[in-house]
Formats: structure tokens, sequence, C-alpha cells
């Protein structure tokens, strides 16, 4: 007992020594610019792991060793701050450091970091600020003007639908020339995987509020650890995470309306005044409609008034394209919180959003949602936890040349049919819509159906354990889940669905995908100034996407609109279903080494194993190397204070693109379907196959330099690319006795070579005023290298590639004019364009010289801050490619396909001897092939967007405090506000897709929105 006491007064002299030389130091870390608390700080003794956090009020309170210590304190957003703690109350102010931020990019989703310095590709990003202040549907139109060498457009303005995004030109014919997209370190089937709807978007399942960046790797050095899916680029697209500190909430609300953001006087439908002119002139023109003579004017008003328009028609003036577009409405409401400790984080966040589109019968909605917790275990385990889940809509119209398609109607009914009854009612008379069977377009909105519902997933779960203090273990497992729901239905006394007494239609497509990745992570500091540091991460990945379909498709519904789905109707129709996957097995390895952050050498190595070539070509290398020179760190270049960054960066490497079929390398056998004989089931080849398919081989090479001066007001970065695409993928022509027209092969080479510029500053930084702007331009030439077996030339339709041209560039006849002594059409008979001729059959198909792609394009931001007043706008621009209107036969006929409206381009046509004009003369019935393809239908592309506009006040924080409310946002902004065409006979919206063509799609939208965000 003696002992044991002894023991206790030992132990509590140790204690009292030990609280003797401790203190407490309090305090409380406030911001420079406003001079409010900031929760969440880290403080920490420097040398130690004794921390601490800062509480709601910006208050911490830490215990420390007597004497002389350090303390540090830091916050994402702000610039960390050390002080000695030389008294017990020590209050703290840090300022922020917005450049930081962007100082640490990823390159990879194998858990690589890098920051400014130590980064060798070309590599662009897209901030959360950025996402959120555009009002779109998904992400990948967020791209467009944001990163240099980046084009996205989207020629169909119907919400949710499919984007064309390429980065550095096209680099492929018949394969994939779209992006891989890897959110949180999964590899996603993106695009339109729809089977039914005329366009569909995977990734306008995410909310773009629940991204927290898009990172667009467009080099070797950068994108080539991808290996056989980084031939396009790739777009690295970040959630939201949670940061230690108090929670905090936002609440988002949003509300706006979009109406077209282009329609063309040129291409306006004819009124019925104009129409009655041209079509009398055309009468005239023509003489006589089949035996009945048209000899004059008078003649000819009287047959277009009572036997073309008839008596019940009289006075009627439909404004179609004003019947099928609408204001649509949008609105968007979010919620979202954020918090956590030093060990755990969270991110948590739900959202409703809904978009109306520019013509009836168009609609999206999604219901999003998202958790993302991250734990550290202890110092060496942590793990974390990620899902964004969806439910998404859309309803929208036929495209093209369907006979239901609004925007068809709207240029093909006359302006003499009446839409509506003469009690308001809509007019369901097939007799009053019988020319060239195009129904009314509101009957159709009103009775048929065409709809899908999208259930999407994204998540992951990943653990990190520090096996030694190098050396890092992580395992990685992703899913990415799309099932879509698709229905159809026309019904059975009106429009399509009159021919088979009604037809419905369903179908159901799963995409299951599933990743894991597993690597071992080396980092070492090495020499005794620990001035050599290098970076090793090396593992394996596998990866599996299987498709599931079915299809039920009936006949012979009942009159009961109600009554839609298939199993109401009588006669099966269709009835199948199908199943396929493709799968990659993939080595890999990255790693990279830097002195003194003057010299970076990285490199990095994948081995590809795809099933989508033969077990002969299963397996390809790919692999880059880059290098950079942060020469602002040479000690001939640190004496000049003004000059920030001064770098030059270069990469070149190999990687692979296999975005074709599952298995077009398989000679295959098709079943069931016509293939029955006698009622018992048969098969014949489908697919002649080729055992040596194998990987197309992207070589790209840049290099670039990177400067920045006073302080990051004006910075510089310039890169110069060279992209060479081998081994392409295309259908290689076979002989007709084979059974086959062609077959997959390697064949041809393409190159890709361009310049890509971007500037940004800050040219005035006067008191609580600021000045930002960015400007970013493209250039790319796109050239045709080598085609199959010595060939110089292979057509397909209007384009054509020609060994030394673009790959897009139009083939068609060369359009001359109009002959001003008689009105007729002249083509020139060559490319020489020496000699005319007036048959349509005399004049020879050429290369043009014109290209779908566009030369050049870019953008020009301005930001302006005052206090707290924000206005930010962008200009996108894009010159150098032409634009075909396929529909142009039709509603620039001359006359031909007579029974159709035409537009106002028409009435410039030619109608007496000497008259100037590129409108030939108009002849009821014309059958002299004036409207049909050649170069008169091509138009210039260039133009002008004023893209995005957002105007924001940010309430005073002072003013909030007694609301308990830390920020309140009230914004307008707005999106493709005013357009500007180079062209002003234009007929459609420039921004077509990356084909340059158009086919009757919902118009783009003109968005006006109001919203605010508010936090707590």
């Amino acid at each position: 007992m003696k002992k044991l006491l002894q023991s206790l007064f030992v132990m509590m002299l140790f204690a009292i020594s030990a609280m003797a030389q401790q203190r407490t130091i309090t305090g409380t870390v406030t911001g420079k610019e406003d001079g409010l608390p900031i929760p969440g700080v880290s403080v920490r003794v420097r040398g130690t792991k004794t921390g601490s956090l800062t509480g709601a009020a910006g208050k911490y309170s830490i215990s420390v060793p007597k004497g002389s210590v350090e303390l540090v304190f830091s916050s994402l957003g702000y610039i960390s701050h050390t002080r000695n703690a030389n008294s017990d109350v020590l209050n703290i102010t840090l300022e922020s450091d917005i450049q930081s931020l962007q100082d640490v990019v990823i390159t990879g989703a194998y858990g690589s970091e890098q920051t400014k310095r130590t980064q060798t590709g070309s590599i662009g990003v897209v901030r959360a600020k950025d996402l959120e202040a555009t009002p779109l549907v998904s992400i990948d139109k967020a791209l467009q003007g944001r990163v240099a060498g980046v084009m996205s457009v989207s020629g169909n303005g119907q919400p949710g639908s499919s984007q064309d995004v390429r980065i550095r030109g096209t680099s492929s014919v018949n394969a994939s020339n779209q992006p891989l997209y890897v959110v949180d370190g999964v590899p996603i089937n993106a695009g339109d995987i729809s089977r039914n709807a005329t366009t569909s978007n995977t990734l306008a399942g995410l909310n773009p509020n629940d991204i927290e960046s898009l990172t667009v790797l467009k080099d070797a050095s950068a994108a080539s650890i991808y290996g056989s899916r980084a031939a396009n680029g790739v777009v690295l697209i970040t959630t939201k995470t949670g940061k230690a500190g108090k929670t905090r909430i936002r609440v988002d609300a949003e509300y706006g309306i979009a109406k077209s953001a282009f329609l063309s006087g040129v291409n306006k439908p004819l009124n019925a005044a104009q129409l009655r002119e041209l079509t009398a002139e055309g009468l005239v023109n023509a003489g006589k409609v089949s035996s009945t003579p048209i000899p004059n004017l008078d003649a000819a008003y009287n047959y277009y008034d009572n036997t073309i328009v008839g008596a019940a028609r009289q006075g009627v003036d439909t404004d179609w394209l004003g019947v099928v577009t609408q204001t649509g409405r949008q609105q968007q409401y979010n919620v979202a919180a954020n918090g956590g400790t030093e060990q755990t984080q969270f991110n948590i966040s739900g959202g409703y959003f809904k978009q109306e589109g520019t013509v009836i019968g168009s609609e999206f909605n999604r219901y999003s949602g998202a958790v993302n917790v991250r734990h550290k275990y202890n110092d060496r385990l942590s793990f974390g936890i990620n899902l964004n889940v969806s439910n998404s809509g859309q309803s929208g119209p036929s495209a093209g040349g369907a006979f239901r398609n609004p925007v068809l109607a709207a240029y093909f009914l006359n302006p003499y049919q009446n839409p509506r009854n003469a009690d308001g009612s809509i007019n369901n008379s097939p007799t009053d819509f019988t020319p060239g069977a195009i129904f009314n377009p509101l009957t159709v909105i009103e009775l048929d159906k065409n709809s899908y519902s999208a259930l999407k997933g994204i998540g992951g779960a990943d653990l990190a354990y520090k096996i030694l203090p190098n050396l890092k273990f992580t395992s990685k497992i992703g899913i990415d889940y799309n099932a879509l729901e698709e229905d159809s239905y026309w019904n059975p006394t009106y429009g399509d669905g009159r021919n088979t007494g009604g037809n419905s239609a369903r179908y159901y497509t799963r995409y299951f995908n599933w990743v894991s990745t597993n690597l071992l992570n080396y980092s070492a500091t090495m020499l005794a100034d620990h001035s050599l540091v290098a970076n090793v991460r090396a593992g394996y990945e596998a990866q599996k996407s299987s498709r599931y379909t079915l299809t039920a498709i009936t006949t012979g519904l009942p009159a009961n609109v109600d009554l839609n789905v298939p199993s109401a109707g009588s006669v099966l129709n269709t009835a199948n279903g199908s199943n396929e996957d493709y799968t990659f097995a993939s080595m890999l390895a990255i790693g990279d080494i830097s002195y003194k952050n003057k010299y970076v050498l990285q490199a990095s190595f994948r081995r590809d194993g795809s099933s989508r070539f033969s077990a002969n070509n299963a397996y390809g290398n790919f692999w880059s190397v880059g290098g950079s020179w942060n020469i602002d760190q040479e000690d001939f270049i640190k004496q000049y204070k003004w000059i920030d960054q001064f770098k030059i960066r270069t990469s070149y490497g190999v990687n692979g693109n296999a975005g074709i079929g599952n298995y077009d390398w398989r000679a295959l056998y098709a079943f069931g379907g016509s293939y029955n004989y006698s009622g018992l089931g048969g098969s014949a080849p489908s697919q002649v196959g080729n055992q040596n398919l194998t990987w197309e081989v992207n070589k790209p090479f840049d290099i670039g330099i990177d400067l920045a001066f006073f302080k990051n007001r004006l910075a510089f970065n310039v890169d110069y690319y060279s992209r060479k695409s081998e081994k392409l993928l295309l259908d290689d022509p076979l002989s007709l006795t084979s059974g086959f027209a062609s077959f997959s092969n390697n064949v041809g080479s393409m190159r890709n070579r361009g310049v890509e510029l971007a500037v940004s500053g800050a040219p005035v930084i006067a008191g609580d005023f600021r000045w930002d702007v960015s400007f970013n331009i493209a250039f790319n030439k796109n050239v045709l290298l080598e085609l199959s077996n010595g060939q110089t030339r292979a057509i397909s339709g209007v384009t054509v590639r020609d060994i030394g041209s673009n790959v897009t560039t139009w083939f068609m006849r060369e359009w001359a004019g109009v002959d001003p002594a008689n009105g007729n059409p002249l083509w020139y008979t060559d490319a020489s364009k020496t000699a005319t001729t007036s048959n349509y059959g005399s004049a020879q198909q050429v290369n043009t010289g014109k290209q779908a792609d566009p030369k050049g394009f870019g953008s020009l931001t301005n930001a302006f801050k005052y206090k707290g007043f924000s206005l930010e706008a962008m200009l996108y621009f894009s010159y150098g490619n032409y634009i075909r209107d396929a529909w142009a036969n039709y509603t620039q006929s001359d006359g031909a396909n007579a029974t159709f409206n035409r537009v106002a381009a028409q009435m410039d046509r030619w109608q007496k001897a000497g008259d100037v004009t590129n409108v030939p003369k108009y002849v009821y019935n014309n059958s002299n092939s004036s409207n049909a393809t050649s170069t008169r239908f091509l138009y210039k592309g260039d133009y002008i967007r004023l893209r995005d506009v957002t105007v924001g006040y940010d309430l005073p924080k002072k003013a909030l405090a007694s609301l308990k409310v830390s920020s309140v946002k009230v914004y307008a902004r707005a999106s493709n506000l005013y357009t500007w065409v180079r062209d002003k006979n234009l007929p459609y919206d420039p921004e077509s897709f990356a084909t340059s063509s158009t086919n009757f799609t919902v118009y783009m939208p003109k968005t006006i929105a109001f919203g605010v965000n508010v936090g707590f």
C-alpha cells in the first residue's frame, strides 16, 4: 500500500510538471477582405501533430509547450500564415488566395495531382463557379468556350440532347471522336444511348451543381495513362466533397424562360399572300397544270384560289412556325449540406431541374441526389464512398423527314391550312392535311407520345492504406449504371399510325459498367536538401460494360388513346431482345521526377487488352513522355520580380482508339427475322469480320509555353500540337460477289495540327473594383494522309476524303448562279470553273475545298466586380466551316414538290431578263434540278454569339449576421442572348452538329433566368 501511494505521488508530480510546461493560446481568425470570422481553419503547432480547428465564430483554443513555438494557420482558399506564439491571445487575419486554388489540378483517376510547376501536359480546367453560372442541362455543354482547343456544339435544342465534343480536331472517320469521360475515377458510357428518342445524353443525368471541376486532358503527357481510350482526349469530372468545419447549407432557386435563339428571316416560311404571288407566277411559267392551260396571271390566280386553296380555305393565313414554337419555362431548385471534422467529411445534395424546349412537345426534367463521405480512420487508413443518382424524363418530337416532326411541318404545311376549327378546337380532319401526308402538329402532339425515363447512378468506394511512410496502396471499385425506359405511341385514327391501326412500342435498355483499380503509390524525397522528388504509381485495372435490351412493338390498337401500351395491340409486330458487352484489362504505370521545381520529367505506360479485337490483337501498348523546365526558378530569372511564371513543356506519346462496335472483328451470323424457312428458324452470314482488326493509333506531340507576370495580373499559354492518327478503323470496300460491300479494317492515316492561345489578366484593380478578362482561340488543320491500297479518294455521300484534304470536305456540284437572260440554273462543269452548264447531269461532282470542320474558334470573357456587384459575359466565335441545308431541295425548290410551302429566300427569284439573282425562275412542278444538291445550299458558318451573361449581387455579410444567414446572392443570367452571322443567307442556327448539317431539329434556346443562392 505504501509503494502504491508513493507511485501515485510521483505520477501526480509528473502531471503537474507537464501542466506547468504547457500553456493555452486562444484567438480569433478573420478574413482580411471582409473582417468576418472564418470557421474550419486548421491551427497546428509547427513540426508536431498537435492541432485544432476554429469554430463557427472563428475562435480557437490550443495547448502548446512553453517556450518559443510557431503556429501554422491554414484553410482552403486562404494563404497559409505562420506566427510566433509569443502571446496567450493571438488573433489572426487570413488573406484570400484565389490563385492557389488554381495551382492544383487533377491529372488522372489514379490519385495523381500536380501543381502548375510540376505539370508537363496540356490541361484545361473548368471550375464549379463556371458550371453554376450557366443555365444548361448537361455539363458537357458548359465546355463551350471555356478551354482552348475544345469544341462543344449541339445542333439540337431539345432539352437533354447529346453534345458533339471535339478536342483538337477530328481524329477518326468511322471510330468515335468523342473524348473519354471519367467521373470520380470511373470511366463511363457517355453520349446518346437511347434507341428511340431523337437525341439523349447520359451526362444530362448529372447535376452541374454537384460538380467541383471539369479537367480536360488534351495531350499525350496528360491523357495517355488512359491508353486505348485517350485518343480523343479525356474529360475528368470531379464531384464535390466535404470540407472540415462548420456544416454549411446552401439553397438555390431559379426560374426562367427559353425562346428560339436564332430564326433566319430569309428562311421564314411564306405567308398566304407571298405563297399566292409566287405560285401564280410559277403557274404562268409552267404554262399549264396537267391539261389545264395557264396563259396569264389572271388564270393563275383563279386556278390557285379555286383549285389549290379552295373556297373553304379562303382568308386563312397560318403562321406555322408560330404554331410549333413556344416560350419554354425553366426552373431548378438545389439544396446541399457540406461539413465535417478532421477525421470525417461529408457532402450531401439534392436537386430538381425542369426545362421546356423551344418547340411544342419538347421537355426535360431531372431529380438528382448525391452523397460523398470520406473518413480518416488513422494515420495509415482512410476510405470513402460516393454516389450520384438521378431520374430523368424527356419528351421530344421526331426530327428529320418524319411527317410527325413539328419543325418539318412548320416549313412544309401551307399557310392556307388551318390548325384549328372555327370553334377553336384542334383540326383533326385528315383531308385538310392530305397533300404530302404532313399532319397537323397540334394533333400529333395531343394524341401521340414519344418519351423516355432514365435512371442513372454513378458511385464508388475506395480506400487508401499507408504501408510505409512513402508507400501507399489504393483500391477503388466504381459503377456506372444507366437504365432507359422508352415509349412511343401513334394513335390509330390520325397521323403515322393511321395505316396500321395505331402503333405502340416499348424499349428497355440497360447499361451496367463497373471498373476496379488497384494501385501502389511510391513517393520519395532525395538528396540532402530534399530537392529531388519522385512519384511512381503502378497497378492493374479491369472494366466491363454490359448492354441488355428488350423491344416490344404492336399494331392494331383501340381508338381510346388512353390504351396506349403494347399489350393493348392486337397484332404483334416485333418482340426481341439482345445482350452484348465489352471488357478492358489493363496494367499501368505513371511516374514523375522533379529537381528543385525546375526540371520535371514524366512518363506513363499502359498495356490494354480489349474484347473488341481478336485474341491476335487484343493487347496494345500505349505510352507517353513529357518534360518541363520552370525557367522562372533559375537564378538569372528570379531577379526579375515581375515574372511569376516562365515555363516550357513538351510531350509525345502513343494512345489508341477502340471506339467501334463490340463485335466488329467477328464473322457474324444473324438469326430470326427474315431468316425463316417454312416456319423453321434459320440464319445467314451478316458480317464478314476481320481477325486482324486492331487498335486505331494516335501519336500526339505537344510543345507549350506558360507565362505569368505582375503577380499573375497577366498570363499567356501557347501550345503547338501535331496529332497523327494511323491504322484508321474504316470500311474497306469488297467485291459485291462476296455478298458484302465492305468490312472493317485498319487502313489509312490522317493528321491534325494546330495552335492554341489563351490569355488572361486583370487590367484594372482599383479599390473595390476589379476587371478580369480572358481570351482563347484555337486553329486546327486536318489532312488525310493515306487510304487503302493506294487509293487517293474515298467518297461518302456528299463528303469526300481526298489525300491532302480535310476529311470533312463537301463533295458536290459547284453552283454557278442564275443565267440573267432566262433565269435558268447554272453549274460549273468541273473543278476548273471555266465553263458552265444548265444541265445538272453535265456538271461534275467535285472536291469543293469547303469543309464542315471550323478552322478556328474561341471565346472572349469579361468579368467585372464592384463591392457586392458582379457582371460576367462571354462571347463565343467560330469560323471557317460551311453548313449544308439538307432540306433546301424542298424549302427552296423553285417550284418542285409544289404541294409544300416555301421560304422567304424564294421571293428573290428571277422574274425578267437582266435580273441578277441567285434564285432561279420559279416554275410550278419544276423539273430542271435547280434544287438538287450543290454548293448553292452551302453557307458560311462563321458566327459570334453572346454565349453567357450573368449579373449578380452579394448582399453584405454584416447585414446578414443577425439573420443567421452566411450569404445571399441574387442574380440574372442568360445564354445565347444574341447571335451575329457572317452569311446573311444562313437558314438555320450556326451552332450546327460537328458535321455542319441541319436536320429540322428543335431550335437552340435563348434562355433568361433569375435566381437566388442562400447559404447558412
